[in-house]
């Protein structure tokens, strides 16, 4: 059996500049995207720890319309549906393809762990050319439980072997991870530091090239 690497897809293997753009366009701050996608993910965090859930497309089109209008921003519903949209065309991050290659020819194998579903990530990595890359694809839907709750990465432990990573930029999906035992790599290039009261990463690098090739290194 292989070694696996476990990645997250919105973020960090795709960028979120595209439905940025489109708030920008539409006279939304620059920041908009930032606050929006954090209280999507706060929320759907509620839901998920209360009992409840609804996918994630769901909760980004009900968090949009009041984000917008915390920020006095007021849209269409045309231009609401345009912003949702931009997320079926998500960018693979620029070195990304680089990263893979790495792994795989290191004899890894590469899985999809994502709070989207397993569809729309589906898609995303083959519009990338990079699904050939990928073995496994699991979704929260699967559990109906977001990220990070344990059942989530539970879902690829059956599946993995004996050294398993998560990839991740986001610093809770990393401490999700850790606690559910799996070796971790943190991208600090959005969030920058990580948080001293989470399991500390045994990676810590600037983009997914340098991750890939200090897991190789350590494993």
């Amino acid at each position: 059996m292989k070694n696996t690497v476990v990645f997250d897809i919105i973020g960090t293997c795709f960028s979120l500049d595209k439905p940025r753009a489109k708030l920008v366009e539409f006279g939304a701050p620059t920041y908009a995207l930032d606050l929006w996608f954090a209280q999507t993910l706060r929320d759907a965090f509620a839901l998920s720890h209360a009992g409840g859930y609804k996918p994630l497309k769901q909760v980004l089109e009900a968090e949009l319309p009041r984000t917008m209008q915390m920020l006095g921003v007021d849209l269409a519903t045309t231009q609401l549906a345009s912003i949702i949209e931009s997320f079926a065309e998500l960018d693979l991050q620029p070195e990304a393809l680089e990263a893979f290659k790495i792994l795989n020819d290191a004899g890894w194998r590469l899985v999809a762990l994502t709070n989207g579903s397993e569809n729309s990530t589906r898609q995303l990595l083959e519009r990338a050319n990079a699904i050939d890359y990928f073995d496994s694809i699991f979704s929260c839907d699967a559990v109906e439980k977001t990220k990070p709750h344990l059942d989530v990465y539970n879902l690829v432990k059956p599946n993995t072997a004996i050294a398993t990573w998560m990839v991740a930029t986001h610093a809770w999906d990393i401490a999700g991870a850790a606690r559910a035992g799996l070796k971790t790599a943190f991208i600090n290039q959005q969030e920058k530091g990580y948080l001293a009261i989470y399991p500390q990463p045994e990676v810590i690098a600037l983009d997914l090239v340098t991750a890939a090739s200090k897991i190789v290194e350590i494993a």
